[in-house]
């Protein structure tokens, strides 16, 4: 459900704030409201492959620095980079590094492998006008692409081969397939040395066509476009391999039914076989194959993963850069996502990582091989002995694993949310930082955790704003979870007055609305509508994300009571303080928050005054497979889970105000679902409000987005009353 969260994630930024001298508009907090906290930061900051040198870009000159000092040499400037390739590039390309002397680069439709002594292009690839989906070799000597529906692909010696040719009437090849659930952001994955390419192919011919309505044209045009709902009949995907040196393509002899989702590709480094996830509909049986990639053949069966609810593999096995037959397998079987060490027969060496937190992203070995990092939330230690052991999962670490004998340390244990970039030689890191009192760091670490220099601190943005700091508290669930919570009052908040409230909502999996960082992971906006005198209000429910399986799977086949009961223990928290106006509370939530804001109004009527709900799903039966089958099961094997969610059979319980907002080509959660609403309010003659953004998807971004924050924002001004000044 990507897509699904990712209008929350589009408006939540960075950090905090005060001041007495500036005063933030609405427009302001919406757009480039925060973009200043990076903008002098060192732009494009990279490692130069095998050295300890940083590369970045400043005032259109590619600039490098040893990690030990400050010292800094100009590598290249734009103007001689233009003169290099007779182009008039009016800023610095984004680019990569392929190798220490070459960089990889893009102009328009051309793509560039620059060598920096020879000044001058190794390779170039042009790429047809439409092509779309480029995908590169680790090596950059060939690329993928997809061009009217097939795949195509393009060597560095200019030869350029039509891959496939049925592309197209439900035909899908090289994309994301599943709906980019389980991690997939991609259909193309080069094999290590570069000479082959595995790919997906997704058969959706067979899903029903689901109409989007295009009103730009006269008269509207249909757009279909295939959306398996839930319960229904799902697409078919199979995994197929290329060869550079001109062999057919071979697919790989996945077995199994054909609707099961193929998840976790990844090459073995000989690039002669590929793992492959196959994972049941169900979502709770997970068996990883290694397949000959010449042949299509299942070379072996490598490990299985059960569970009683569900399995959600997210990512591809790690391959340990000393010894090509191990790889480390990222798992939450334990309850936390650990990790664990295979070899290729399919036997568990090790467990890497324990204890309640949640490791999320390999770095990779330190110069000497021992210590292995990975980001991830924890506990606080020092020298392995723990210092806080409190788990809340709002910091994000880095932590230096013991590869042999599973200890492990943090790099910086300051509290907060660090994110690390490794030098190629193991050597060094650098982290980008930042906490609820921190904006925004960057810092340059030994992999030793000694802590060699600050490259980077940003002025906070916000200190000639009136605007207060946020407050995060714990309450308790029914059944004594821990749930954070975050309160934004007025800079001039007076605890003898009383304010309104808007609580704002999302409460759904892979989601976490408050972070130990900049504004505690809170919209600007939010502390606008505060500066407005009203109390803002966030809380992360059992379901939400980085809290371990048991808080997230409270939710399992039973989606919107666990969230409802913790909502409620916000608002119970809310009304037994002095200062809150408890006659005068909104709520708003877009996607899985509009879905919990209807509910909440539905499940606890009289308790809101008015309730604003964006991208609403209102009934789980149209919403998408992937997603709905993992947390929900089937509309027919959980008719009971499925009734209790249905919001279209409550509306006879809606007694507040009730604003619903949609997108008329939202083509993640369809226009039917608040559409059902509506009609079924027009049947019970309940009254309610209801406003569409023609011709936007399920996120309302660019200049609209101010329209839209103002339309839920007046709303819930109108409906409680005006701030307490």
């Amino acid at each position: 459900m990507k897509r699904l969260i990712l209008v929350f994630l589009l408006s939540t930024v960075g950090n905090l704030l005060f001041s007495q001298s500036q005063v933030l508009t609405l427009e302001s907090s919406i757009i480039g409201g925060l973009s200043n906290v990076y903008s002098t930061a060192p732009s494009q900051l990279k490692w130069i492959p095998e050295s300890s040198d940083l590369s970045f870009v400043s005032e259109d000159r590619l600039i490098s620095q040893y990690a030990l000092n400050t010292d800094t040499n100009v590598i290249i400037t734009l103007e001689e980079l233009n003169q290099a390739l007779e182009t008039e590039l009016s800023t610095f390309p984004r680019f990569s590094w392929s190798c220490t002397n070459q960089i990889f680069f893009k102009t328009e439709t051309v793509y560039y492998l620059f060598d920096l002594d020879k000044r001058k292009s190794i390779t170039s690839f042009s790429i047809p006008e439409g092509a779309a989906h480029v995908s590169f070799n680790d090596v950059n000597t060939a690329c993928a692409f997809i061009l009217k529906d097939n795949l195509y692909i393009l060597t560095a010696k200019g030869k350029t081969t039509q891959v496939t040719s049925d592309g197209g009437n439900g035909i899908v090849y090289g994309q994301s397939v599943h709906r980019d659930e389980f991690g997939i952001t991609g259909g193309m994955f080069w094999s290590p040395d570069g000479n082959k390419l595995a790919f997906y192919k997704m058969d959706e011919s067979m899903v029903t066509d689901y109409p989007l309505v295009d009103i730009s044209s006269i008269p509207a045009t249909v757009n279909n476009i295939k959306y398996p709902m839930a319960g229904q009949q799902s697409h078919y995907v199979r995994l197929g391999v290329i060869s550079l040196s001109g062999d057919p393509i071979v697919y790989m002899n996945t077995e199994g039914p054909k609707d099961q989702y193929l998840c976790s590709v990844g090459w073995v480094p000989d690039s002669k076989s590929i793992l492959i996830g196959l994972l049941n509909r169900d979502q709770n049986h997970l068996k990883l194959n290694r397949y000959d990639a010449s042949l299509g053949s299942i070379i072996k069966p490598v490990l299985e993963e059960k569970s009683d609810k569900y399995v959600e593999p997210e990512n591809a096995a790690w391959f340990n850069p000393y010894d090509s037959d191990e790889f480390i397998w990222m798992s939450e079987r334990s309850g936390y996502q650990h990790l664990y060490l295979y070899d290729l027969e399919g036997n568990l060496k090790r467990t890497l990582t324990t204890e309640k937190w949640e490791a999320q992203k390999i770095i990779g070995f330190d110069a000497t091989g021992n210590y292995l990092l990975v980001n991830g939330t924890g506990e606080i230690r020092n020298k392995n002995r723990l210092i806080d052991e409190s788990y809340n999962g709002m910091q994000r670490y880095t932590h230096l694993i013991d590869f042999e004998l599973m200890g492990h340390v943090l790099v910086d244990s300051t509290k907060g949310n660090h994110s690390t970039v490794l030098s190629s030689n193991g050597e060094y890191v650098f982290e980008h930082f930042t906490s609820l009192s921190v904006p925004y760091e960057i810092n340059i670490y030994s992999t030793n955790g000694k802590k060699i220099r600050n490259l980077h601190t940003a002025d906070d943005p916000l200190s000639d704003y009136h605007i207060s700091k946020p407050e995060i508290l714990e309450l308790k669930s029914v059944d004594d979870q821990t749930l954070y919570t975050r309160i934004i009052k007025p800079s001039n908040f007076d605890p003898k007055k009383k304010y309104p409230v808007l609580v704002y909502t999302y409460g759904g999996p892979h989601a976490q609305l408050i972070t130990d960082r900049y504004l505690a992971g809170a919209s600007l906006w939010m502390y606008w509508f505060a500066e407005q005198g009203y109390i803002v209000a966030t809380l992360d429910n059992r379901g939400s994300a980085n809290r371990g399986l048991e808080f997230e799977q409270a939710t399992f086949r039973d989606l919107g009571t666990a969230e409802m009961l913790d909502q409620h223990e916000l608002v119970m928290y809310l009304k037994r303080q002095p200062y809150v106006d408890s006659d005068r509370m909104a709520i708003h939530g877009w996607s899985f928050g509009g879905f919990m804001t209807i509910n909440m109004l539905e499940t606890y009527p009289g308790t809101f005054k008015a309730g604003i709900a964006g991208g609403p799903v209102c009934d789980w039966s149209m919403y998408e497979v992937m997603y709905t089958e993992r947390y929900m099961d089937t509309p027919e094997s959980n008719a009971d889970g499925f009734e209790k969610a249905n919001l279209v059979n409550k509306v006879d319980q809606l007694t507040d105000n009730l604003l619903v907002i949609h997108g008329t080509v939202d083509n993640v959660v369809v226009w039917q679902n608040s559409q059902a609403l509506l009609k079924a309010a027009v049947d019970n003659e309940i009254q309610l409000d209801y406003f569409v953004y023609p011709g936007h998807p399920h996120n309302v971004q660019g200049k609209d987005r101010v329209h839209l924050m103002r339309k839920v924002l007046d709303y819930a001004a109108d409906k409680i009353g005006p701030g307490t000044k």
